[in-house]
């Protein structure tokens, strides 16, 4: 038998990183973190990122606040990810996001089934959306025929929007779970834009 200087912590699957201290940070890094909101777990850790930080900041307000196509898409995809993903930390998250934008709770159980074409569940619009964000998960694009398809009930910039919340979040989940990041849900989905 072998005896290596390795301890049990180098060799568990559990990662635990202690979150940055913003007052050691620069001065912009240290100020957009202050000016948030709300400050949750995932833009806490994100200040081990400083040279992003600001630019990840503003990507995440531009998707909640300026993109064209409407919160309830976006949130029927960011829970698509959410599941597709197995990232508890973003459903949990955005359970009362959605909620407020109009997310029923038969559609927070069918995507989490992945019953996408519930005819019960989902009218076709949100049907053909939410197949058109799989594709994009499960084969890192959506075929031709699927993008004229969802073409006809969304626009072009509705369609690159999906794209980019798929993929944002998409991201975020691999960013969540390899630093194993608390979830702290939001109460009052304040972030919807008004």
């Amino acid at each position: 038998m072998t005896h290596s200087n390795m301890s049990n912590e180098q060799i568990t699957s559990t990662v635990a990183v202690d979150y940055p201290d913003f007052a050691q940070a620069p001065a912009d890094v240290r100020e957009k973190f202050e000016s948030l909101p709300t400050k949750v777990n995932f833009f806490r850790m994100l200040g081990h990122s400083t040279g992003a930080f600001i630019p990840m900041i503003d990507l995440t307000n531009a998707i909640f606040r300026d993109l064209k196509i409407s919160d309830y898409h976006k949130e029927l995809l960011v829970l698509l990810v959410a599941a597709h993903e197995d990232v508890s930390y973003e459903w949990d998250q955005h359970v009362s996001i959605a909620q407020v934008a109009g997310v029923r709770p038969e559609q927070f159980v069918a995507i989490a089934e992945e019953r996408l074409n519930d005819d019960k569940v989902f009218k076709e619009d949100e049907q053909v959306l939410l197949r058109f964000g799989k594709a994009i998960l499960k084969n890192g694009k959506a075929s031709g025929v699927l993008f004229k398809h969802a073409s006809k009930y969304f626009t072009v910039a509705e369609l690159s929007d999906a794209i980019i919340v798929t993929g944002y979040y998409r991201m975020l989940s691999g960013y969540i779970q390899t630093f194993n990041i608390e979830t702290d849900a939001q109460q009052d989905g304040s972030w919807i834009k008004g």
